[in-house]
Parts: structure tokens; sequence; C-alpha cells
């Protein structure tokens, strides 16, 4: 052990502040009632309790080694109208699949960078290369398709230049790490053209292509603005537009990017990381994470047996008033 340190359950202001005010507000009876001095000197104990409890204290230990590699990974995930169609297990739409399956490769592969790359009629970066997950999360949870108004037909292989950018800037900057792609889709190709093969030569070093959706296909969600739809999709005849998912276009692509493709519908995802080879990549052995003895359970127990004594209080003297008042009525 190495010494006392601070991790704050809340954001240090927000932590400061409300320790301040539940401390403050129970001195403050504390000085204004002396009748009730013992109960109020008991809450402000486990008011400065709790105040310390938010500050996070915990006990410093070793140095704990990192499962982590020494990898950039790029999730490349299709956000066109298709990605709403409601052919997912369960009914859901082939979008939940991606958010499904993002964090569960995330937390396959600790101490990685992660990068979420979004595509329709073009492709952007909607989070650039961290090892920050909870961003990564952040990210995927408000991944959205596109509004359906401004669709204009797109293909499967519009990021192929972004990718080609990005991969280069991440061999010339960082050549000791690996660089993996998961591209997510249904690999349907809706601008009337066919799709321009990838084009990325030994820029890949691992990765898969996850297929989402069925060829048999569903209906997709009209989405009129972000988070908010209007039926379902409908052709210039009025009828129900159906988006079919094309497996072989969705093996071109893996073919093309020199990974495994592999068909997802939910569960585990092992045996797509095991088709991806993660293993084979280079392992980062110097990574290493601080570990601490956290103290928080402490002070909570502390401010719990403080308000139990308090609340045993108040009974017996509610007991007290009670039994008082039925002997003068008896009387």
């Amino acid at each position: 052990m190495n010494g006392l340190g601070l991790h704050p359950v809340l954001p240090w202001p927000v932590a400061v502040l409300l320790g301040l005010v539940l401390v403050g507000l129970c001195v403050a009876a504390l000085l204004t009632r002396p009748a009730q001095r013992r109960r109020w000197a008991l809450r402000t104990g486990a008011a400065a309790a709790v105040a310390l409890a938010l500050l996070g204290p915990g006990v410093a230990g070793a140095q704990a080694p990192q499962a982590s590699r020494a990898i950039n990974v790029w999730f490349v995930a299709d956000t066109t109208s298709s990605a709403m169609a409601r052919d997912y297990p369960g009914g859901k739409p082939r979008l939940d699949g991606y958010r499904e399956d993002i964090p569960k490769i995330a937390e396959a592969l600790p101490g990685a960078r992660f990068s979420l790359v979004t595509f329709d009629s073009s492709a952007r970066a909607t989070m650039p290369l961290t090892t920050d997950t909870n961003a990564l999360q952040t990210a995927v949870d408000t991944m959205s398709q596109e509004i359906t108004l401004y669709s204009a037909g797109s293909s499967i292989t519009v990021a192929d230049e972004y990718l080609r950018g990005a991969l280069t800037k991440s061999k010339e900057r960082y050549p000791e790490r690996a660089r993996v792609v998961f591209y997510l889709g249904d690999g349907e190709q809706t601008n009337g053209q066919a799709p321009t093969p990838f084009d990325l030569g030994d820029l890949v070093d691992g990765g898969a292509v996850l297929g989402y959706g069925t060829a048999k296909g569903a209906p997709m969600a009209n989405l009129t603005s972000i988070g908010e739809s209007d039926g379902d999709i409908t052709t210039t005849d009025g009828q129900t537009a159906i988006s079919k998912a094309s497996e072989d276009d969705l093996k071109k692509v893996a073919e093309q990017l020199g990974v495994p493709y592999v068909h997802r519908e939910g569960g585990d995802i092992a045996p797509a990381l095991a088709q991806a080879e993660p293993g084979e990549l280079v392992e980062d052995a110097s990574a290493s994470t601080p570990t601490h003895v956290s103290l928080v359970w402490v002070l909570a127990t502390l401010a719990a047996a403080l308000l139990l004594v308090d609340l045993w209080l108040v009974s017996r003297d509610v007991s007290r008033i009670t039994r008082a008042a039925r002997e003068m009525e008896a009387s």
C-alpha cells in the first residue's frame, strides 16, 4: 500500500458542493436546535461521512498488469436507412445489433484505441481514436440512421477513401500498432451502381466484416429528425419499402479487406473475434494500470450506523409521546 488517494464518485465540483451543503445544513440545525442536539450531532456525523464518501477515498496498491493490445481499431458502421430494417432477432432494427456488438468487442480488447466511423452517402469519423471506452459507448448509444428525407442512395464501400487516409496516418504515426477494422452492415447497395472495391492494400492487419439482417428483408423506419420516426419508408407507389441484406456483397467486402465474414444474430461475440484472430496481434507488454482499494464502503457503513442510531432515538421519543398521550386520555 502506497498511500491515500481520492477518486470522486461525482465530478469534483459537484461532489464538493453537495458535501458542503449536506454538512452545512446539519451544522446549522445543530447550532439552532439545542433541544435536539444529540440527534443533529448524529446527523452531522452521517452527513460528514457521506461528504467524504463522495470524494471516493481509496488506498493505493501495486501496479496491475493490463491485458492490453497494441492495436488501433476502427468500427465502420452502415447508418443508411437500411440500418433501421427490423429483421434483427426479436424484431429489432439492425442498428441495435451494432450497438450490442461494438461494446462487446471493445471489452474484449482492453487497452486498444478505438474509432467509430459511420457512413451513408459519405463517411465520417463519429469518434476519433481514443482509449476512452466511455466515450465510445456514448458514441454508439447516440449513433443514428440518416434522416430519410436526405437519403440519396449509397455505396457499401463509400468509406474506402476515409479509411485509407486514417489507416495510412496510423501506420506512419504508430508503426508498432496493428490496424484492425470491424465493418458492420447489411451489404445493401442503393445508389444503383456496382460498389467500387475497397483498395487498402496491406493497411489492414485484422478484424472482421459483421453482417446483419436477412435476405427476406424487413420494413425500415422513416426517420424525420434525429431520434424521431414517422411510420415506415414507402416507395413512390405507396408500398412499404423492404430492405434486403446481401451476404454475397458483404463477403466480397471481407475478401477485399482481407478479413473473415461473420453473420451476427446477437449472443456471444467470441466466435466473431476468434475468426478475426485478435490473439495474433502484437501484445502491449508494458501496459499496466494502478489499483486502489476503495474506502467508500467504510464511510457508507458509518453513515448508515449513525442514521440507525438517530432513527432509534426518534422512535423512542415517539413511543414516549404516544404513551404519555394515552395516559392523559386514561386519566
